[in-house]
């Protein structure tokens, strides 16, 4: 099987010019206000997006004289609170990427990821169906607010907050990409429906949060500062000479990675994230494919004639375990591990197995990985939007519960 190693020397944020004095990081104890303002989390995405262009990071390759539209769009948590900055990234006129910086300091490092070649959503048809549910369903009602949402991560939608005579309120979420509506119900692991991912963001708790958030600030403004010796404004396009300029001062250490060239195949319908990564994971190992539906009712686990929730981790585990004369892949020394260790990633795709990394109540699947340092990056490939899918990359461990690791026996 072909898989492409790179080996290159990225833009090492922290120690970009030698001997460059890095500003003071503002102790926690003493901020009071943590949120991001969209002025600074633009600094941040065009630093993450420089980061990688030098690097030449895989996927970055035709980046070179992209810009960032400095106006990004506001995603909310169902909480309520501004959970990102959604910035777009044009070449020439074209949609070629989306970078997702966090609004609030509590929340951790800055970067969440970038998404390549992103599939529009439909936001002002979103909130227009939102208002229309929420005014035929509580027609007494007032309408409190509407945002777009990122209801159950990456999945976004409009969400309205109405409230009735007797004081009580009410959401009503609509898929931004289907337009569907979404039930107000906690998301299990094959059930759809809503989760905070704000709140999953806290369980490592504020102070650890607001170190992470300190040393991306940082990292940002070491690069804005190494671009300023050089005459380069960071938030104008990214020119080839640019590039080079920063590239020549890049202080190692070395980054490698590879990327597998596992298929993409985007989900069917809406609970089919677990068997669009069984058929990439399957034809990529294997050389096996069987259909969404096929895996969907494999050992009579549900029937596709009438969907009733998506697939579990042990099913699919079981599907990769299962020998090829069962139906299975017969890798009988596939496990779920929630321990979520880098190098058990990079231990994985350097043996030429994608695995599924798996987020609250969704399937993807890594097909790589981008290490520099203590820095570990994966490739994510995500069968959603329905029928369709995405590449991203993120920081390994960042939005993961737990991994499926696909093994011979």
């Amino acid at each position: 099987m072909n898989r492409n190693k790179i080996g290159v020397s990225i833009l090492v944020l922290a120690t970009l010019l030698v001997g460059m004095v890095l500003i003071p990081a503002v102790s926690a104890q003493e901020e009071k206000d943590y949120s991001v303002t969209a002025e600074e989390a633009f600094k941040h995405a065009n630093a993450n997006m420089i980061s990688f262009i030098a690097a030449d990071v895989p996927g970055f390759e035709n980046w070179t004289g992209a810009s960032i539209d400095p106006k990004p769009v506001e995603l909310y948590d169902i909480n309520g609170q501004k959970l990102f900055y959604q910035f777009s990234v044009y070449k020439e006129k074209k949609l070629i990427g989306t970078i997702d910086i966090y609004a609030d300091k509590t929340l951790g490092h800055s970067f969440n990821d970038i998404t390549f070649d992103p599939v529009p959503y439909k936001a002002a048809e979103a909130v227009k169906k939102s208002k229309e549910i929420a005014n035929k369903n509580y027609p007494t009602g007032e309408i409190k607010s509407t945002n777009m949402v990122v209801y159950s991560y990456p999945k976004i939608g409009a969400m309205t907050v109405v409230k009735d005579k007797s004081g009580d309120e009410s959401r009503i979420f609509v898929d931004a990409y289907t337009l569907d509506e979404v039930q107000d119900k906690p998301a299990t692991e094959t059930e759809p429906g809503v989760w905070s991912m704000y709140e999953m963001k806290l369980e490592n708790g504020v102070e650890e949060n607001l170190k992470e958030w300190e040393k991306s600030d940082q990292l940002t403004k070491s690069i804005e500062q190494a671009a300023a010796n050089k005459g380069i404004n960071i938030n104008a396009a990214v020119t080839e000479e640019n590039i080079e300029k920063l590239s020549g001062d890049a202080v190692t250490p070395k980054a490698s990675g590879i990327t597998l060239p596992v298929p993409k195949y985007g989900q069917e319908n809406s609970v089919y994230c677990g068997p669009a990564s069984c058929q990439m994971i399957g034809k990529y190992i294997c050389n096996i494919y069987r259909t969404q539906n096929y895996i969907y009712d494999f050992q009579g686990w549900h029937d596709h004639n009438n969907l009733n929730g998506g697939i579990s981790d042990s099913d699919a585990r079981d599907y990769c375990y299962y020998t090829q004369q069962q139906g299975g892949l017969g890798q009988r020394g596939t496990v779920i591990d929630t321990t979520l260790n880098p190098m058990t990633a990079i231990g994985e795709i350097n043996n030429n197995r994608p695995f599924f990394s798996l987020i609250k109540g969704h399937f993807r699947v890594c097909r790589g990985y981008l290490s520099s340092g203590s820095l570990v990056y994966l490739y994510i490939i995500d069968p959603e939007p329905i029928g369709s899918g995405e590449y991203k990359i993120e920081r390994s461990g960042e939005n993961e519960i737990k991994r499926i690791y696909v093994r011979p026996s």
